[in-house]
């Protein structure tokens, strides 16, 4: 009798197709809970909800110096990140460093104040500034 009274309805899939596209973003050491990390991933999490790319983050540990976030940023470059965003001292100077050896991802630095033609920089004006620019950027890159 219990079978008959089932309801027949089945909750919607759990899981997200997504497209062959990642977003990366590089923090310093303290990850997430900067700032401007914090709203550079809140507006990558939206670009991913809007355009099924994936997102991911990667923060440096140990010494804050360019030559550590290299190694990093390297990593998330040959992961083959379509998208990489970079906040913080560090991991905009490992970009800067870097980019011309990944030519095919797209370099975005929030902050920093490159002045680099193949570097999207996003001037950390306002936190939801960060998020709106960092949102359309990731989008535009799907």
């Amino acid at each position: 009798m219990a079978w008959a009274l089932w309801p027949t309805t089945s909750p919607p899939p759990r899981e997200r197709h997504y497209r062959s596209t990642t977003a990366c973003l590089l923090t310093d050491d303290k990850g997430l809970a900067g700032e401007h990390a914090k709203a550079a991933w809140a507006g990558m999490q939206e670009a991913s909800q809007a355009t099924l790319i994936k997102v991911q983050y990667l923060a440096v540990p140990g010494p804050q110096t360019a030559a550590n976030a290299s190694a990093y940023f390297n990593t998330l470059a040959l992961q083959k990140c379509t998208v990489i965003v970079a906040v913080g001292e560090a991991p905009v100077a490992a970009m800067l460093e870097g980019h011309s050896r990944f030519p095919d991802a797209r370099h975005v630095a929030v902050g920093g104040k490159t002045k680099e033609s193949a570097i999207t920089d996003i001037e950390a004006t306002t936190l939801e500034a960060i998020s709106a620019t960092t949102k359309t950027v990731v989008s535009e890159s799907a």
